[in-house]
């Protein structure tokens, strides 16, 4: 069983351990660190921001696996990223990541549907979405494939 927690400034050394991944750094440019000084401005943004709702995936030994970054857009959605580490995929964690931060958004803010935005070449993530999570792409641009659900439609 996983948790999210809100990321807090002393989460920066942790942070920086997986977000490292090479997979972090090709399909997900945002969370990536390749120093402390990032990690921590990374952490600083996520705490400080009132446009984003960031939260850390934690295991049962409460080691930070991931994140689920949740960036407000207009008419109600917020464009949600995520990313585990690379030691911990295929066991779930993941999806029940996304399942508590939907449930999360359905219960405590104004927004109503979530939207992933996933890189073409992002292969094991749009198998992710399609599959695991039974979200659909509703269009595409240059860059990436953008699904949409509504936050109260996970479950």
């Amino acid at each position: 069983m996983i948790r999210l927690e809100r990321f807090n400034l002393n989460d920066a050394n942790a942070y920086l351990e997986i977000a490292q991944d090479a997979s972090v750094e090709k399909f997900f440019r945002l969370a990536y660190c390749k120093d402390l000084e990032e990690a921590q401005d990374l952490m600083e943004l996520c705490v400080d921001s009132c446009n984003y709702d960031a939260f850390k995936i934690l295991d049962e030994q409460n080691q930070i696996v991931g994140m689920v970054l949740g960036e407000k857009k207009p008419k109600k959605v917020m464009e949600v990223s995520y990313f585990i580490s690379a030691k911990v995929r295929r066991k779930g964690y993941c999806k029940e990541a996304i399942y508590q931060f939907a449930k999360y958004i359905s219960e405590n803010t104004k927004y109503k549907e979530l939207e992933f935005c996933i890189r073409h070449a992002n292969k094991p993530s749009k198998s992710f979405m399609e599959k695991k999570l039974k979200v659909r792409p509703v269009y595409m641009t240059k860059d990436f494939i953008h699904y949409r659900k509504k936050a109260s439609e996970f479950n």
